[in-house]
């Protein structure tokens, strides 16, 4: 069955959209409270495509900046280890060149561009998330984090059912192509695990506990993405947003959820019906 896709532009930046939890246990800023404000001074009133496509961009952009000023806050506050968090850094690096030519590979028509921006921003949220409960541990406060152990094996699992995925889309034109560039994301992302393995055991024990929990609170989020298999991004409708796995849903209802495809095949046959996350 034909996807039914009813367009809206979604006018945030997916980032800060997928952190608003998090950030909110920070005790920072929530995404109501960035999205009223913008409001106020009517950002939104755009009427083409070419301005909705520049603000989207910029708002990846200012998110993008927020997160590289936390962390040189962070080395700042932990200067001793510097090098191997910069290390640690160009690994993430390498994964979001990869995340790019993994966007690069659908076709949004005039709104590709947020589509990209927003691809890309997921891997903005993984370096965020990365690295923020440590930060937020040398301002004197503390992050909760989830206490399910996220495994290799998982991630690993997501990624062949997201490349599967792919190749038995109809629509998409560039199959070889995007499966080629999910590998090669695939190859990145380990590579950039194994750094922080090697970082974490550099670090004092106190360093090394709250570090290894934000690794593993970066790999349930890279699971999440992974299952949402970069759907209801950029501009989007409704049915595809109500089938995607929110960012607040509980570890149980990631860990049971098929994947995007699996869940949209079961709305198709009967358009009434969505996924519920309990």
């Amino acid at each position: 069955m034909k996807k039914i896709i009813i367009v809206i532009v979604v006018l945030f930046c997916i980032g800060w959209l997928a952190t608003c939890s998090y950030r909110k246990a920070m005790d920072t800023p929530s995404q109501e409270t960035i999205v009223d404000s913008l409001d106020e001074n009517d950002e939104y009133e755009y009427h083409d495509q070419a301005e909705l496509n520049e603000l989207h961009g910029n708002l990846y952009l200012e998110y993008n900046d927020s997160i590289e000023q936390e962390f040189q806050m962070l080395l700042s506050a932990l200067p001793q280890y510097k090098d191997e968090f910069n290390k640690e850094k160009d690994a993430w690096g390498k994964y979001q060149n990869a995340v790019r030519a993994v966007a690069d590979c659908e076709d949004h028509g005039s709104s590709t561009s947020m589509f990209i921006d927003d691809v890309l921003s997921q891997g903005i949220v993984l370096r965020e998330t990365s690295f923020r409960g440590l930060f937020i541990q040398t301002q004197g406060k503390s992050a909760s984090f989830s206490k399910t152990v996220f495994t290799s094996d998982m991630i690993a699992d997501a990624y062949s059912a997201f490349i599967r995925a792919v190749g038995e889309d109809e629509y998409q034109e560039r199959k070889s192509e995007y499966q080629e560039s999910l590998r090669k994301e695939q190859k990145c992302w380990n590579q950039w695990m194994e750094c922080r393995k090697q970082v974490s055991q550099k670090l004092a024990d106190n360093i090394r506990s709250v570090y290894d929990k934000c690794t593993n609170q970066t790999m349930r989020t890279k699971l999440l993405q992974l299952k949402n298999q970069n759907q209801a991004l950029g501009m989007t409708g409704h049915e595809a947003m109500e089938c995607v796995l929110p960012d607040d849903c509980s570890d149980k209802a990631l860990l049971e959820y098929p994947g995007f495809d699996k869940v949209w095949a079961k709305h198709c046959e009967n358009t009434d019906w969505y996924p519920t996350f309990d």
